[in-house]
């Protein structure tokens, strides 16, 4: 394709775009409008990529309208008209909206956009708005969503929630968090979690994400796991008493029957260890208490088996040091143990 027939085909789909946009912040748009531009959406990243290029541009022209508005004028012939389109909704002025064309130029902006008081707040109360959940070192929270869900958040955890129309996404940063989500059917739960994403309706289970490395582990309900790499097609269905453990990254996970109630240990305090290198043990406690302990690459490798109650942390250094038959050496900052 020459780079002529390339230029074609972009104005094209952000022509495509800014109906899109015109059509979902309509006053008429309903449910189905909605539901059309998300199949759209998905049908292409191409896709994606132009409505949000446009929907940009809309919420600039939004924010600078009282700048931009006495600079133009009626009529001129820099202005480029929308191109109509059979069974789009025509945008009225009762919307609160203003047609703002842009210049046309080899460095120009899209041919045509929309410039909507409003419009770009319905695109993203579609998605739903954003919502950042964190926790610091030592500290745990509980939170309940708008729709029923309660979401109990381990320590040095960052979530970050959308409450969509259609959809309820979580994007899951370094985290350990259990979900209790309420059912909706309407509503898919999604969670994007390193490479993978979890998708369920209503069911409870525990999600730990550290260091490239992700768990899930059911306790009640069904949920689906998608390697977004390989496609839509899930590559488990956990039901209670499962787990799937993965690295991102590698091209399977492992799927394993398991007790559920250990990874939900940690909500009531502890943490249950089966034959847990003193690595993995110390990185996740230093998540947990706001001291950061210390230990030499040579004990890292050493396990062990057994149930640790997360309360002091002197209690915990205390028994991790008899049990290894290790030093504790303290500064003012650290817990160093030898």
């Amino acid at each position: 394709m020459s780079g002529a027939d390339d230029m074609t085909a972009t104005n094209a789909l952000r022509d495509d775009a800014v109906a899109w946009l015109v059509r979902v912040q309509s006053d008429q748009a309903g449910a189905d409008d909605w539901a059309a531009l998300t199949a759209w959406l998905e049908a292409s990243d191409d896709h994606l990529v132009a409505f949000e290029q446009v929907e940009a541009v809309a919420a600039e022209l939004s924010e600078r309208a009282p700048e931009i508005s006495p600079a133009l004028k009626p009529a001129t012939s820099r202005v480029v008209p929308l191109r109509r389109r059979a069974a789009l909704p025509v945008w009225s002025a009762a919307a609160g909206a203003a047609a703002v064309a842009l210049p046309v130029g080899p460095r120009a902006a899209p041919p045509a956009v929309i410039a909507l008081v409003v419009g770009p707040m319905a695109w993203r109360g579609y998605q739903g708005t954003p919502t950042v959940y964190q926790t610091r070192p030592g500290e745990t929270r509980e939170v309940a969503l708008a729709d029923g869900t309660h979401i109990r958040m381990d320590a040095a955890s960052t979530l970050t929630v959308r409450l969509g129309w259609r959809a309820r996404r979580v994007e899951m940063a370094e985290a350990q968090a259990t979900f209790d989500v309420a059912k909706d059917p309407g509503r898919a739960f999604l969670i994007s979690v390193g490479d993978q994403q979890v998708r369920v309706v209503g069911t409870e289970f525990n999600i730990r994400h550290y260091d490239k490395s992700v768990r899930v582990t059911v306790r009640r309900g069904i949920v689906e796991v998608r390697q977004l790499a390989l496609g839509q097609t899930p590559v488990a269905r956990l039901v209670a008493g499962q787990s799937l453990s993965h690295v991102e990254g590698a091209p399977r996970s492992v799927q394993t029957a398991t007790d559920p109630n250990p990874a939900f240990a940690w909500t009531e305090g502890r943490m249950v260890c089966d034959d847990e290198t003193l690595g993995d043990m110390i990185a996740y406690l230093n998540r947990r208490y706001p001291v950061p302990i210390k230990i030499s690459p040579a004990l890292a490798g050493k396990r062990f088996s057994g149930v640790l109650e997360l309360g002091d942390e002197n209690l915990v250094i205390k028994r991790l040091a008899s049990y290894f038959s290790l030093s504790v050496h303290r500064t003012d900052s650290t817990i160093e143990l030898r």
